[in-house]
């Protein structure tokens, strides 16, 4: 068994008995795994607060490929995150990153990009004094991309035309234009459908001057999570936004 070293986001953890805990963790170099800390809970040396969700970890383990929890050595923060964990929308915001992480990402494949982009969406809803959805959309719209189903934007895939405003097609689980608009879905505005381009082409620095108003915020989130329920089984809503949903009713 290896003493390993990696840079880890915790993305959910739960108690092990009286003294122990598991977290399940979304590493750079061993892709998702699942740690188990004996004892964390009553050590002098070592603290149960690492292995919480959101946390960004430089995190030393016992690896043994052929187990399905790997031994917890110790860790470092490697980004404190205090004001994501102290403002309620921040924290439920984190909460959804590292929840749609963990529901869309399966087994052990590593995959780089995805890891570092995750930690610096923390790390920018940590800093942003506002513009928490625009950052959540913008890490959805580049999840999708990096998981192989970003959406049709530009072009229409059915008949090759033009994409201004559209139509999400449950049949086909995919914008449509207007003119191919079949079936049940949900309708985007020419505005909307803006959104979604800009979002596609922004980057972290410049997600926040992207304007829109109340129709387009419900139209680009209503599809969104329509387009996510559709393309990933089991995820119908993201929990972490209900639950601020209704905390701030």
């Amino acid at each position: 068994m290896a003493l390993e070293s990696t840079l880890a986001i915790v993305l959910k953890s739960f108690p092990y008995g009286d003294t122990s805990k598991i977290a399940r963790c979304y590493t750079r170099d061993f892709g998702k795994l699942s740690i188990i800390a004996k004892g964390i809970k009553t050590s002098k040396t070592l603290q149960s607060g690492y292995l919480e969700p959101m946390n960004c970890l430089s995190l030393n383990f016992y690896y043994n490929p052929k187990r399905q929890l790997q031994i917890f050595s110790k860790a470092e923060f490697s980004q404190p995150l205090l004001s994501l964990k102290h403002d309620v929308k921040k924290l439920s915001y984190g909460f959804a990153v590292v929840e749609l992480v963990d529901r869309t990402v399966t087994g052990e494949e590593p995959h780089a990009e995805l890891f570092h982009f995750t930690e610096d969406v923390l790390e920018a809803m940590d800093k942003s004094e506002g513009h928490l959805n625009r950052l959540f959309w913008f890490f959805e719209m580049k999840l999708l991309s990096l998981l192989g189903f970003r959406p049709h934007l530009s072009n229409c895939p059915h008949c090759q035309g033009s994409m201004e405003s559209a139509f999400f097609s449950l049949g086909y689980g995919e914008l449509l234009c207007g003119n191919c608009s079949v079936g049940t879905g949900m309708q985007l505005s020419q505005q909307s459908v803006a959104v979604l381009k800009a979002l596609k082409n922004g980057s972290l620095d410049n997600v926040g001057d992207i304007s829109f108003g109340a129709a387009e915020r419900r139209e680009v989130g209503g599809f969104l999570q329509q387009y996510f329920s559709f393309h990933v089984e089991g995820l119908s809503e993201v929990r972490s936004l209900r639950v601020m949903e209704s905390i701030l009713a």
